[in-house]
């Protein structure tokens, strides 16, 4: 890995699931890291560390802290957020009080809409989008479990973030990732989001791994149409995406063929999914410009049922 020079700005990462974790062991090896958790696994990390499995072997040890406690990032921190999108909300109402004004924000969820959300929250803070293209998910309180590491991609709408948005690439670089700019935040959502429009919620409906959607020609042909419909939505939205962007879908199923995804890892442990981020939200944009897209209504519709089905019994 190369090594970082010239002042070393600190990276703070609020979350510890597998993208935060992930980016956490890599990023330390170049740069101060501290990490966010939620509760008793804030102790458990800060006093065992925890590692990387799978396709990629990395023991890893950072400063913790537990998100309710004091705690103040550097102002000059760039501070990842690497929740889920339904808990973005929520966290950003406990972060942003404890960031500086100006200080910048790096937004590493799934799904559309989130930096539209992340302004509602966290309107003092310079907002960069981080795409993760990243197959890991966790083996435990203190492991994440690899199958591939494919690419990050950085965006952003302010030209006056262009700097710092050079420096965490330099930095995620250095960490050893691949990384890509795009050329807006808008086009960055969707071209992430394209994978879990196309195989998140028929797999999670099947109650299958990603690698369904490569075997079955008929999810096959369902991710087809899910990709179509979501192009020409994205397309009236003012964002062009390309056949590559489409193919990459499947390119990427291939090396996470018998991971089960976060989706069907909610359903079946009866938690809330980021559906309202995906399919549902496709739908939606797609009624307000006076577009169809029947079947990313009937998955939206269909994971919904799923998903109260599967929650918890009420006390």
């Amino acid at each position: 890995m190369q090594e970082v020079t010239g002042t070393i700005r600190p990276i703070w990462i609020v979350g510890a699931g597998a993208v935060g974790l992930h980016l956490a062991a890599r990023l330390a090896a170049v740069r101060p890291v501290t990490v966010v958790a939620r509760g008793p696994r804030a102790e458990l990390l800060a006093a065992e560390g925890f590692a990387l499995t799978g396709a990629e072997e990395r023991p890893a040890r950072v400063p913790v802290v537990e998100v309710t406690r004091p705690w103040t990032p550097p102002a000059e921190a760039i501070v990842l957020v690497a929740v889920k999108a339904t808990q973005l909300a929520e966290t950003l109402e406990q972060v942003a009080p404890r960031l500086a004004p100006g200080q910048v924000v790096g937004l590493c969820q799934n799904g559309l809409g989130v930096a539209a959300l992340a302004r509602r929250h966290a309107a003092a803070a310079r907002l960069v989008r981080v795409a993760c293209w990243l197959g890991a998910h966790l083996a435990g309180p203190a492991a994440v479990r690899v199958a591939g590491v494919f690419r990050l991609e950085l965006a952003a709408d302010d030209p006056a973030v262009s700097s710092d948005l050079s420096e965490l690439q330099a930095a995620l670089m250095a960490a050893g990732y691949p990384v890509d700019r795009a050329p807006a935040i808008a086009a960055c959502e969707w071209r992430k989001s394209l994978w879990n429009l196309a195989v998140s919620g028929a797999c999670a409906l099947m109650d299958e791994p990603n690698g369904a959607i490569l075997d079955s020609p008929p999810l096959h042909a369902l991710a087809r149409d899910l990709l179509a419909e979501a192009r020409a939505v994205a397309a009236a939205e003012g964002v062009a995406l390309a056949d590559e962007d489409l193919e990459r879908v499947f390119v990427s199923t291939r090396s996470t063929r018998a991971n089960v995804n976060a989706m069907l890892q909610d359903l079946r442990r009866g938690a809330t999914t980021e559906m309202p981020f995906l399919n549902a939200e496709v739908a939606r944009l797609a009624a307000l410009h006076g577009l169809a897209a029947p079947t990313h209504a009937a998955i939206a519709r269909l994971v919904a049922h799923r998903e109260r089905r599967s929650a918890p019994a009420a006390p």
